[in-house]
């Protein structure tokens, strides 16, 4: 009996190393994805997808804010610019506490509005129709809970070609299905459908061709490489790369139209039913992000919003 100890103890200790193994391996940029619940008073209203970016101090590497990226209509339960009636009054979210559990969450709620009513988000200003904001999280909701981990401009600045066709993934919560022991999204491939230089129907927006649901709305869109990928300058290079290209907002639907001949007369065509998709995505490019982030004033938003929320 005492000659298998040593072989049991050594099955052990490598399946524990086996398990830490496979903890070290999680894409950290899974841990920066959350689902992101409107809730009005106590009930669930919707539920989206956000992900954690953060600006830095002048050193270049310690967290200064940190925000939560999503969408207007995330945040509001309306489409941009919509006179309607806002659907929640806060949004709750999750950090993942650790960088190796990803059992290791926590949840954090946060008013949407002040006392008096305007938003605690903040928009891009020179684009008020882009379905984009950032929530600014103060420290106090993260700080001594853990290691945080989070999307900054660097994502957005690595050195990889985007162009039609190249590989992009979408990490969210559709219908709300997702492991739920850990808090960890689903990983959506698709490919960008148009010219990602080029602003598509004059809005900082390309499209990706992807299969999306409701509850991926606010979800990161990533382009990948886990081997040969091209640099801005055109040089092959081999490697795993990550770079943030855009926040998803909507997939696109069809709304049809009845076709007729030169005369006018109505032609009987096989047309596409009311609701049916293209499997096109709206993507709104990373740059909205990354100036709103920038223009941030820190100080005049804890003086004159944090400190009036309801």
């Amino acid at each position: 009996m005492k000659s298998l100890i040593p072989a049991l103890v050594a099955v052990a200790l490598l399946f524990t190393a086996t398990t830490a193994a496979r903890q070290a391996e999680l894409e950290p940029m899974s841990l920066m994805t959350t689902p992101a619940l409107l809730i009005n008073g106590n009930r669930q209203v919707s539920q989206g997808t956000g992900f954690l970016y953060a600006t830095t101090k002048p050193n270049g590497r310690d967290i200064d804010m940190v925000f939560l990226a999503t969408n207007y209509h995330v945040v509001t339960g309306n489409e941009p610019m919509s006179a309607a009636r806002a659907q929640g009054d806060r949004l709750q979210f999750y950090f993942h506490a650790s960088r190796t559990d990803p059992s290791n969450y926590f949840p954090v709620n946060i008013p949407l509005y002040t006392k008096t009513g305007e938003p605690i988000w903040v928009q891009n200003q020179q684009f008020p129709e882009a379905d984009v904001v950032l929530v600014p999280i103060v420290s106090t909701l993260y700080d001594g809970r853990g290691q945080l981990t989070v999307f900054s401009e660097a994502h957005t600045q690595v050195d990889m070609k985007a162009r039609p066709s190249s590989q992009a993934v979408l990490l969210g919560y559709p219908y709300g299905f997702f492991d739920t022991r850990n808090f960890l999204p689903v990983w959506k491939t698709g490919h960008l459908a148009t010219e990602p230089s080029v602003d598509f129907q004059g809005q900082p927006v390309f499209l990706v061709d992807v299969s999306a649901f409701p509850g991926m709305s606010g979800a990161p869109v990533v382009g990948v490489s886990n081997g040969v990928y091209e640099t801005e300058s055109g040089a092959m290079m081999t490697g795993v790369q990550r770079k943030l290209l855009g926040i998803f907002s909507a997939m696109r639907m069809v709304k049809p139209q009845a076709s007729v001949d030169a005369t006018g007369t109505p032609i009987a065509t096989a047309v596409p039913s009311p609701g049916d998709s293209l499997q096109l995505g709206y993507v709104w490019k990373a740059q909205l992000i990354t100036d709103i982030a920038r223009t941030f004033n820190k100080e005049e938003w804890l003086e004159k919003i944090w400190k009036n929320r309801r």
